[in-house]
């Protein structure tokens, strides 16, 4: 009994973490602030020029974009993962892209950063998002605004119709 367990256990251990082909990352402007609340839980890739960026009096570092709400948060438990040195003052003054999740914290938008190999600094001049890149979201905000087929409408309708209603008939219980 032990053996398997130990193979049941070493299998899950070594499972791989697949993506999908099809996930494509989501290029969102440090400063697209509503763009930004409505990914909320998404993995995404947000770029920006950063500055004024500090520390906290318990070891948390912040990292500011400029004429932008966002921001990264990293704190002091994983601020020896960054070797080069604390992200307020490697990051700050530079352009940047980061990969991570948006969480909503008293209202704004932050990325927890807790490894360097989410920051990528970006070259003078570069070109970011990438131009493919752009031209995928893009065409994602066109799909969604191409017209939809009949039975599609008449299946949101009756989506529509069902949430207006309640779930019993509150007749039949209060008189």
């Amino acid at each position: 009994m032990n053996a398997f367990r130990h193979l049941i256990l070493s299998a899950v251990i070594t499972v791989p973490f697949f993506t999908t082909a099809d996930e494509t990352p989501i290029y969102v402007s440090a400063d697209q602030t509503e763009e930004l609340m409505a990914k909320d839980g998404q993995k995404v890739v947000v770029y920006g020029e950063t500055h004024g960026s500090g520390k906290s009096s318990s070891g948390m570092n912040f990292v500011n974009f400029k004429g932008a709400e966002f921001y990264l948060v990293t704190f002091k438990s994983d601020v020896d993962e960054f070797e080069d040195g604390e992200p307020a003052d490697v990051y700050d003054d530079k352009r940047i892209a980061v990969t991570g999740v948006v969480s909503i914290y008293k209202e704004k938008p932050q990325i927890k950063l807790t490894s360097p190999d989410q920051v990528r600094i970006l070259e003078e001049g570069e070109e970011f998002p990438p131009p493919g890149a752009a031209k995928a979201e893009e065409e994602k905000a066109g799909e969604k605004a191409m017209p939809k087929k009949e039975e599609e409408k008449e299946s949101d309708d009756k989506k529509e119709e069902a949430k207006k209603k309640p779930p019993v008939d509150p007749k039949k219980y209060f008189k």
